[in-house]
Protein backbone atom coordinates (compact mmCIF):
# COMPACT_ATOMS: atom_id res chain seq x y z
CA UNK A 1 0.00 0.00 0.00
CA UNK A 2 1.29 3.43 -0.95
CA UNK A 3 0.32 6.01 1.68
CA UNK A 4 1.83 8.93 -0.24
CA UNK A 5 -0.53 11.66 -1.34
CA UNK A 6 -1.18 12.21 -5.02
CA UNK A 7 -0.24 15.45 -6.73
CA UNK A 8 -3.90 16.51 -6.71
CA UNK A 9 -4.19 15.79 -2.99
CA UNK A 10 -1.03 17.77 -2.24
CA UNK A 11 -2.47 20.65 -4.28
CA UNK A 12 -5.71 20.59 -2.26
CA UNK A 13 -3.68 20.68 0.95
CA UNK A 14 -1.36 23.46 -0.27
CA UNK A 15 -4.13 25.65 -1.71
CA UNK A 16 -6.29 25.40 1.39
CA UNK A 17 -3.34 26.02 3.71
CA UNK A 18 -2.34 29.16 1.80
CA UNK A 19 -5.88 30.53 1.69
CA UNK A 20 -6.43 29.95 5.40
CA UNK A 21 -3.05 31.28 6.49
CA UNK A 22 -4.17 34.86 5.87
CA UNK A 23 -7.69 34.44 7.27
CA UNK A 24 -7.32 32.43 10.47
CA UNK A 25 -5.18 34.44 12.83
CA UNK A 26 -6.13 34.45 16.51
CA UNK A 27 -8.24 37.60 16.25
CA UNK A 28 -9.96 36.35 13.06
CA UNK A 29 -11.00 33.12 14.74
CA UNK A 30 -12.22 34.90 17.87
CA UNK A 31 -14.26 37.33 15.78
CA UNK A 32 -15.78 34.52 13.72
CA UNK A 33 -16.87 32.40 16.68
CA UNK A 34 -18.59 35.41 18.25
CA UNK A 35 -20.97 35.79 15.29
CA UNK A 36 -24.47 34.35 15.32
CA UNK A 37 -23.44 31.48 13.03
CA UNK A 38 -20.15 30.86 14.82
CA UNK A 39 -18.07 31.13 11.64
CA UNK A 40 -17.00 33.65 9.00
CA UNK A 41 -19.80 33.39 6.43
CA UNK A 42 -17.85 35.35 3.82
CA UNK A 43 -14.88 32.98 4.12
CA UNK A 44 -17.19 29.94 3.95
CA UNK A 45 -18.71 31.29 0.72
CA UNK A 46 -15.22 31.85 -0.69
CA UNK A 47 -14.13 28.32 0.24
CA UNK A 48 -17.24 26.99 -1.49
CA UNK A 49 -16.89 29.16 -4.59
CA UNK A 50 -13.14 28.87 -5.16
CA UNK A 51 -12.36 25.41 -3.80
CA UNK A 52 -15.70 23.62 -3.75
CA UNK A 53 -14.94 22.69 -0.15
CA UNK A 54 -18.46 21.72 1.05
CA UNK A 55 -18.90 19.51 -2.03
CA UNK A 56 -15.39 18.12 -2.15
CA UNK A 57 -16.52 14.51 -1.66
CA UNK A 58 -19.90 14.83 -3.37
CA UNK A 59 -20.56 13.50 -6.84
CA UNK A 60 -20.24 15.88 -9.78
CA UNK A 61 -23.80 14.87 -10.66
CA UNK A 62 -24.89 16.99 -7.68
CA UNK A 63 -22.49 19.87 -8.25
CA UNK A 64 -19.74 18.41 -6.10
CA UNK A 65 -16.05 18.15 -6.92
CA UNK A 66 -16.16 14.34 -7.11
CA UNK A 67 -13.20 13.64 -4.86
CA UNK A 68 -13.34 11.08 -2.09
CA UNK A 69 -12.97 10.69 1.65
CA UNK A 70 -9.17 11.10 1.58
CA UNK A 71 -9.47 14.57 0.06
CA UNK A 72 -12.22 15.47 2.52
CA UNK A 73 -10.02 14.27 5.39
CA UNK A 74 -7.18 16.45 4.07
CA UNK A 75 -9.53 19.44 4.03
CA UNK A 76 -10.60 18.69 7.61
CA UNK A 77 -6.96 18.37 8.63
CA UNK A 78 -6.06 21.75 7.13
CA UNK A 79 -9.11 23.54 8.53
CA UNK A 80 -8.29 22.00 11.92
CA UNK A 81 -4.67 23.10 11.64
CA UNK A 82 -5.87 26.67 11.07
CA UNK A 83 -8.54 26.38 13.80
CA UNK A 84 -11.08 27.48 11.20
CA UNK A 85 -14.55 27.66 12.71
CA UNK A 86 -16.79 26.42 9.90
CA UNK A 87 -19.72 24.11 9.17
CA UNK A 88 -17.42 21.75 7.21
CA UNK A 89 -17.50 18.81 9.62
CA UNK A 90 -21.23 18.91 10.36
CA UNK A 91 -22.24 19.61 6.75
CA UNK A 92 -19.76 17.84 4.48
CA UNK A 93 -18.59 14.99 6.72
CA UNK A 94 -21.71 14.06 8.72
CA UNK A 95 -24.84 15.25 6.92
CA UNK A 96 -24.07 15.28 3.17
CA UNK A 97 -23.01 11.61 2.96
CA UNK A 98 -26.23 10.59 4.74
CA UNK A 99 -28.36 12.59 2.31
CA UNK A 100 -26.40 11.04 -0.58
CA UNK A 101 -26.79 7.51 0.78
CA UNK A 102 -30.27 7.58 2.34
CA UNK A 103 -32.14 10.49 0.74
CA UNK A 104 -34.77 9.98 -1.91
CA UNK A 105 -33.93 10.98 -5.46
CA UNK A 106 -35.78 14.27 -5.07
CA UNK A 107 -34.10 15.00 -1.72
CA UNK A 108 -30.66 14.39 -3.24
CA UNK A 109 -31.49 16.55 -6.27
CA UNK A 110 -32.78 19.38 -4.09
CA UNK A 111 -30.31 19.35 -1.20
CA UNK A 112 -26.92 18.13 -2.43
CA UNK A 113 -26.28 20.86 -5.04
CA UNK A 114 -27.09 23.50 -2.40
CA UNK A 115 -24.73 21.82 0.08
CA UNK A 116 -22.00 21.49 -2.57
CA UNK A 117 -22.37 25.17 -3.44
CA UNK A 118 -22.10 26.28 0.18
CA UNK A 119 -25.63 27.71 0.15
CA UNK A 120 -27.00 25.16 2.62
CA UNK A 121 -25.41 24.06 5.88
CA UNK A 122 -26.58 20.96 7.70
CA UNK A 123 -26.27 19.21 11.04
CA UNK A 124 -26.90 15.70 12.27
CA UNK A 125 -28.90 15.19 15.48
CA UNK A 126 -28.34 11.82 17.10
CA UNK A 127 -29.28 11.25 20.75
CA UNK A 128 -26.81 10.20 23.40
CA UNK A 129 -23.70 8.34 22.42
CA UNK A 130 -25.32 6.80 19.36
CA UNK A 131 -23.52 8.90 16.73
CA UNK A 132 -20.80 6.35 16.09
CA UNK A 133 -23.43 3.60 15.72
CA UNK A 134 -25.55 5.80 13.45
CA UNK A 135 -22.57 6.33 11.17
CA UNK A 136 -21.89 2.61 11.11
CA UNK A 137 -18.63 3.00 12.98
CA UNK A 138 -19.58 1.00 16.04
CA UNK A 139 -22.23 -1.67 16.39
CA UNK A 140 -20.66 -4.23 18.71
CA UNK A 141 -23.95 -5.66 19.96
CA UNK A 142 -25.62 -5.94 16.55
CA UNK A 143 -28.64 -3.79 17.43
CA UNK A 144 -30.66 -2.49 14.54
CA UNK A 145 -30.99 1.02 13.14
CA UNK A 146 -34.00 1.91 15.30
CA UNK A 147 -31.74 1.91 18.36
CA UNK A 148 -29.73 4.78 16.81
CA UNK A 149 -32.56 7.13 17.68
CA UNK A 150 -32.05 6.57 21.39
CA UNK A 151 -34.75 3.95 21.73
CA UNK A 152 -37.93 3.78 23.74
CA UNK A 153 -40.02 6.36 25.51
CA UNK A 154 -37.32 6.94 28.13
CA UNK A 155 -35.05 8.78 25.75
CA UNK A 156 -34.05 9.66 22.26
CA UNK A 157 -36.22 11.04 19.51
CA UNK A 158 -39.45 9.49 18.28
CA UNK A 159 -41.71 10.40 15.41
CA UNK A 160 -45.41 10.17 14.79
CA UNK A 161 -47.60 10.77 11.80
CA UNK A 162 -50.09 13.44 12.75
CA UNK A 163 -52.23 15.79 10.66
CA UNK A 164 -50.75 14.36 7.46
CA UNK A 165 -47.11 14.99 8.42
CA UNK A 166 -44.28 13.75 10.59
CA UNK A 167 -43.93 15.19 14.09
CA UNK A 168 -40.79 14.64 16.14
CA UNK A 169 -40.56 14.63 19.90
CA UNK A 170 -37.71 13.91 22.25
CA UNK A 171 -34.33 15.37 23.07
CA UNK A 172 -30.82 15.48 21.66
CA UNK A 173 -28.22 16.93 24.01
CA UNK A 174 -25.53 18.11 21.57
CA UNK A 175 -25.82 18.86 17.86
CA UNK A 176 -22.62 20.03 16.19
CA UNK A 177 -23.45 23.33 14.42
CA UNK A 178 -27.14 22.80 15.17
CA UNK A 179 -27.51 26.44 16.19
CA UNK A 180 -26.80 27.69 12.66
CA UNK A 181 -27.62 24.81 10.31
CA UNK A 182 -30.35 25.38 7.79
CA UNK A 183 -31.00 21.65 7.46
CA UNK A 184 -31.27 19.35 10.45
CA UNK A 185 -31.12 15.58 9.94
CA UNK A 186 -32.62 13.81 12.94
CA UNK A 187 -32.24 10.14 13.79
CA UNK A 188 -35.72 9.24 15.02
CA UNK A 189 -37.63 6.10 15.90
Amino acid sequence: MDAALSEEQEEIRRTLRELLRGRCGGDDVKTAVRTATGYDEELWERLARELGLPGLALSTAYGGVGCGPVELALACEETGRALLPSPLLATAVLAAPLVAALGTGSQRAELLPRIAGGELTAALAVPGRALSRALGLDRPDGRDAEDWAGGGRAGGVQDRVRDGGWHLYGQVEHVLDGHSAQLLLVAAR
